[in-house]
Formats: C-alpha cells, sequence, structure tokens
C-alpha cells in the first residue's frame, strides 16, 4: 500500500469545468443485487476511487430511475465528518425536477426515505457513483410552489450518504442515452 502514496502535484488544468449533465440515474438499493465495487486491493493511486463492475437487478424487468433535472441544478458536494481519526466525508447532492405533475408529486413519494445509489453524469462523460454497499444514499424530496407568477415552482430532490471516499469514478459507464430516451 506504500506505493500508493505518491506526489500530488498540481497538474494544467485547462477543462475544470464544474457540475454535471441534467441526467440523473437512481438505482434503489433493494431492486439490485450487485453494486459497482470499489477494490479491495488497489494497485494504482486512483483505484481508491474508482468502482469496478456494473449494477445488477435479479428481476430484468426493473431498470434505474432515469430523471431529467432542470439545467444548472444538478450539483455535489462532499464535505468532511468526524473526529481525529475517524474522518470521513458527508456527500450532498440536489437536483430540482420542475412543475407540479402528479407523477413528480409520486416520484417523492417512492423515492423519500428510499435507499439508493444515483449516478451522476459530468460534462466530460464520466460518471461518478454516489454511494455505496453499506452505506446507500438516503433521498428526500421537498414541492416549492411559489408565491409570484415569476417564481420557479417543482421539487428538489436532496440525497446524501456517509463514505470513505469523496467520489467514486465508475471504471464501466452506463450507457445514459439507454434510459433517455423520449417516449
Amino acid at each position: 500500500m506504500t506505493e500508493l502514496y505518491k506526489n500530488l502535484l498540481k497538474k494544467p488544468v485547462n477543462e475544470n469545468m464544474g457540475g454535471y449533465s441534467n441526467r440523473i440515474l437512481i438505482y434503489p438499493a433493494h431492486l439490485v443485487s450487485t453494486v459497482p465495487l470499489l477494490s479491495d486491493a488497489p494497485a494504482a493511486l486512483a483505484d481508491l476511487a474508482t468502482a469496478t463492475g456494473t449494477f445488477v437487478f435479479p428481476v430484468v424487468a426493473n431498470k434505474p430511475i432515469a430523471i431529467k433535472a432542470s439545467r444548472n441544478s444538478v450539483g455535489y458536494k462532499a464535505e468532511n465528518q468526524g473526529e481525529i481519526d475517524g474522518y470521513s466525508f458527508k456527500g450532498t447532492g440536489t437536483f430540482f425536477y420542475p412543475g407540479e405533475e402528479v407523477e413528480a408529486a409520486a416520484m417523492s413519494r417512492l423515492l423519500n426515505n428510499t435507499e439508493a445509489y444515483v449516478v451522476l453524469e459530468k460534462a466530460n462523460g464520466e460518471q461518478r457513483l454516489i454511494g455505496q454497499p453499506g452505506y446507500p444514499c438516503s433521498i428526500k424530496a421537498s414541492f416549492e410552489g411559489g408565491t409570484a407568477p415569476a417564481d420557479r415552482k417543482g421539487t428538489t430532490f436532496t440525497f446524501e450518504n456517509d463514505s470513505f471516499v469523496p467520489h467514486i469514478k465508475l471504471a464501466t459507464p452506463i450507457d445514459f442515452d439507454t434510459y433517455f430516451v423520449e417516449d
């Protein structure tokens, strides 16, 4: 493991745009039997924050919940938490779904208090897994109807989890386009 302790030198950064795409995949934990995992024996530094494998649904008809959020509303951060010798990360993310369709209210009810794994898509196509076995995300929803005609109305979904790593890269990307097909 000592070979993993390397210098982390600043490299020239010409593409450091923040944010995520407006496409989110949610995998309810009770519906999947297998989840991408961090390595038990990392060989390189990046392996400490890279999950390999795929999601497996025991019931073939099941699939992730695909949500197309408002543009520029998907965010995620991981704050450090804990006491000396017990530090970990508290990941918190949000996304906004516009409108007050009954489907959004139903999805709020469905996802509220549901343990899940959330997959976010970065601008460069990389994907981030939020949640891991033993530490899935919890999701909550809140609706805002606005008070003035110019106010935005819709549902803000918040997801959070505890982890040993601030964010996890998926080594085996998920084909998002499969789940975001217009009906």
